[in-house]
């Protein structure tokens, strides 16, 4: 198979500490190595902090900017992805990246604000590292997924959290993946 780039689209009706858990699962239980685990982390602005609480009582790490770029630099080595990193610890990443994190460490989150070459941490990484992006309503949500996709995992895998079947059946209906998770 291709590329997976797989988005996780945590939409305002979701159950988030169920949803967060199952995406840190997910991403850890065997470092992230398979094409279809998650690589990036879509939710909507009114449950952005419960999200970002529940991945750091998961053991999640939100990375600063300053540690963003240090860890793009590490992942992203002549435009593609450093196969070093593959199946590695959130700590041993950390650690060759040169960043300091709690020990208790399982998911590196690098918040980015667009999708492509100009955001290395977009692209598929095959390790505990995910992507985590904001937006203000479903059908941005949406559209950041199809974005994600067209990226590096055109016809692979999309999964969305939700209550809300209306958005379940236009997400299952436009992204541009053969196997979506709900």
């Amino acid at each position: 198979v291709g590329p997976g780039n797989v988005p996780v689209f945590i939409e305002q009706t979701a159950n988030v500490k169920d949803a967060v858990g199952k995406i840190v699962e997910g991403k850890c239980f065997d470092n992230g190595t398979i094409c279809s685990s998650e690589q990036a982390v879509v939710v909507e602005h009114g449950i952005k902090d419960l999200a970002l609480s529940e991945f750091a009582r998961m053991g999640g790490y939100l990375l600063s900017l300053e540690e963003q770029e240090l860890l793009a630099r590490l992942v992203v080595i002549n435009g593609g992805l450093n196969p070093e990193i593959v199946g590695k610890s959130a700590l041993t990443i950390a650690q060759m990246a040169g960043l300091k994190v709690p020990p208790d460490t399982r998911v590196l989150l690098a918040t980015l604000d667009g999708v492509g070459k100009g955001y290395p941490l977009s692209m598929e990484k095959l390790s505990p590292i995910l992507a985590f992006y904001s937006v203000s309503t479903w059908q941005d949500g949406l559209q950041r997924c199809i974005e994600l996709l067209n990226f590096g995992g055109l016809g692979h895998t999309a999964v969305i959290h939700s209550n809300n079947e209306k958005v379940i059946r236009e997400f299952a209906l436009q992204v541009p993946a053969s196997r979506i998770l709900v």
